[in-house]
């Protein structure tokens, strides 16, 4: 999981932190990582179709557990180069074990991770897995938000190197399940080990996990199953593959090359960033119309209020023009909307990064002649509903409450997500390094 970020060395840590942290770096400087696998199966058959790759330390050592190294990493600042090792290492494993090309590999990256440079000694077996192996990213929910800004560059710099990306628990956690949209993973992992036995919570797990699926052809993975009571719920939850104990614990891989007659398929292109304002997307296909900003300001007021409203909570994207004086509410608006929008994001020329308010919100400054800067965005997007209005200032010698605006409102779901795409990629984020 990401952390905040680390201290200098020594400052705030414990003497057993201390330890920790140089028991681990010893560990990454040295490589001494190994990679265990669990098997993927295909639930109709219980055909092995893949597996997933689990990091281990030193055997017998008191940093064997992944949970230990990654704690290490953590207190040692370098959680990306720990993942560069312990994907490269998984990587070298299946190259050399010779798994049939149709199998396909999960390893476990942040987000943060793959804007980050792999490592020089540990590029040859990145990029040859890059050319031959099907690899799927496992993003776990908390990486979907930690930095959504960054996030969009490491969707897009998986995809580039022709890898899925797989979301972890996102059918259970509000903000990761709002963001589905705009990450479109291949697969969603549903986690059977926190409800087994539960069917209310597996039938709600199932539902959210449908919708999507349904909507972009995505597969759904139970893992945590254990017994043939989990397979039957994980089936009913909408489960076409499955992982977990029942068929088999994490190990090495098989010596016999197996080809698997089903696949994990990977169905969603690299995101492209359109170079429209959210206006001009959503006016290209809808007619605008005019109005006044007295009554502008209650209809946005109107379409924020609904994500919470029509089914799990939503994602609320918003821009304001400087001259529309919404900024000055603004900051009481995201008081009162952060605990119930899943996340909330809200850029304007009036507005900077430092005015962010809670874990889910983001704000951000636009420049004043930033085409964006004189639009007046407000987009909910959340799993079952979507509603944006969009707006744009005249040039109107009429002043205050009574400016007019050109604007459209939409529920065409393929517009919001395309307009939604133009926000998230402008939320303040680092300079990216994509994976080479």
């Amino acid at each position: 999981m990401e952390g905040p970020e680390v201290a200098p060395a020594g400052a705030g840590r414990s003497n057993e932190e201390l330890r920790l942290a140089a028991i681990v770096g010893r560990v990454i400087d040295r490589r001494q990582v190994t990679t265990v696998f669990q098997p993927l199966v295909d639930l109709s058959t219980t055909e092995i179709v893949g597996y997933e790759a689990f990091c281990r330390g030193p055997a017998g050592s008191e940093v064997e557990s992944p949970l230990a190294l990654l704690e290490g990493a953590h207190l040692a600042g370098r959680l990306a180069e720990f993942d560069w090792m312990c994907a490269a290492r998984a990587c070298e494993a299946v190259v050399k074990a010779q798994l049939h090309p149709s199998m396909t590999i999960f390893v476990n990256i942040k987000p943060a991770t793959i804007l980050e440079p792999c490592p020089e000694d540990l590029r040859p077996a990145v990029y040859e897995a890059q050319n031959r192996l099907r690899i799927i990213v496992d993003m776990n929910e908390e990486s979907l938000t930690d930095d959504p800004g960054s996030l969009f560059d490491a969707v897009r710099a998986v995809r580039e190197a022709a890898w899925g990306i797989s979301i972890d628990d996102a059918a259970v956690a509000p903000a990761a399940l709002a963001l589905l949209p705009l990450v479109r993973p291949d697969v969603l992992k549903l986690d059977f080990r926190s409800v087994k036995g539960q069917m209310p919570e597996i039938a709600e797990m199932g539902d959210g996990a449908r919708i999507y699926s349904e909507q972009t052809r995505a597969t759904i993975l139970a893992q945590g199953i254990e017994d043939t009571d989990d397979v039957w719920a994980a089936r009913l939850a909408g489960a076409t593959f499955g992982q977990g104990w029942y068929f088999g614990r994490p190990g090495p891989l098989p010596r016999e090359r197996v080809t698997p007659t089903s696949v994990f398929p990977l169905v969603q292109p690299p995101p492209v960033l359109d170079r429209s304002t959210p206006f001009e997307i959503i006016a290209s296909s809808c007619k605008p119309t005019i109005t006044e900003k007295r009554f502008l300001v209650p209809f946005s007021h109107h379409i924020e209020e609904q994500v919470d409203r029509n089914g799990p909570r939503a994602l609320l994207l918003e821009t304001f023009e400087s001259k529309s004086g919404k900024h000055a509410s603004t900051h009481t608006r995201l008081r009162q909307l952060e605990n119930r929008g899943a996340f909330l994001a809200v850029l304007s020329a009036d507005m900077t990064s430092t005015t962010m308010v809670g874990p889910t919100v983001r704000t951000g400054q636009l420049s004043p002649d930033d085409s964006l800067a004189r639009e007046w965005n407000v987009i909910v997007l959340g799993p079952h509903y979507a509603v944006a209005v969009t707006a744009r200032g005249l040039d109107d010698p009429a002043a205050g409450a009574n400016r007019r605006f050109e604007y459209v409102v939409t529920h065409d779901r393929d517009l919001i997500i395309r307009a939604a795409f133009v926000l998230w990629a402008r939320i303040p984020k680092r300079e990216p390094t994509l994976l080479g």
